[in-house]
């Protein structure tokens, strides 16, 4: 006896509705899984990156710190070198007033000129040309002015004249 009109379908062990919903949480499950194996590997990669960088700033900053020394020993250099260059246009312009303190009838031979002073070997016609023309600007300049002179046999006088301490003091030279 039969009570129905049709053949009976074998039933499936998962209805679609539950297949469905398996394959949805089985696709999620895989994303979920992606992303985080996604992320960790971001993570590894930033702190491979980061242990990069702080390498990298601890070089720059060694750099950088090596850049300022040498910014300043230049700098260093630079004001020396003003200094040097401040104080040779100075005694440029001195030996430049000093030959034009010398008048056309003196004849200079040889002159020292150091930090204590001024020493000056020459001839001259007389002692008075020598006094009043030479003698009256340098002590002008000098504290102390000593001469010395010695006859030649020409008439003339051979001359050494020691000044010292001169009333404008310079700058002395930083070291």
């Amino acid at each position: 006896m039969r009570y129905s009109f049709i053949h009976p379908k074998p039933k499936p062990r998962i209805d679609p509705e539950s297949r469905i919903l398996a394959i949805f949480i089985v696709v999620t499950l895989l994303l979920i899984l992606g992303f985080s194996t996604f992320i960790l590997l971001k993570k590894r990669s930033m702190q491979h990156e980061i242990v990069s960088m702080q390498e990298r700033t601890r070089q720059l900053q060694s750099h950088s710190a090596r850049f300022k020394k040498e910014i300043a020993r230049i700098e260093k250099l630079v004001r020396k070198y003003e200094t040097i260059s401040t104080n040779n246009t100075l005694l440029k312009e001195s030996i430049q007033n000093l030959f034009d303190l010398v008048p056309d009838q003196i004849t200079l031979t040889k002159a020292i000129l150091d930090r204590n002073g001024l020493v000056l070997y020459g001839v001259t016609p007389s002692k008075d040309v020598y006094n009043y023309l030479l003698l009256a600007p340098l002590k002008s300049v000098f504290q102390r002015n000593v001469t010395t002179f010695y006859p030649l046999k020409n008439g003339w006088w051979r001359f050494v004249s020691v000044n010292e301490g001169s009333i404008e003091t310079g700058s002395e030279v930083e070291e």
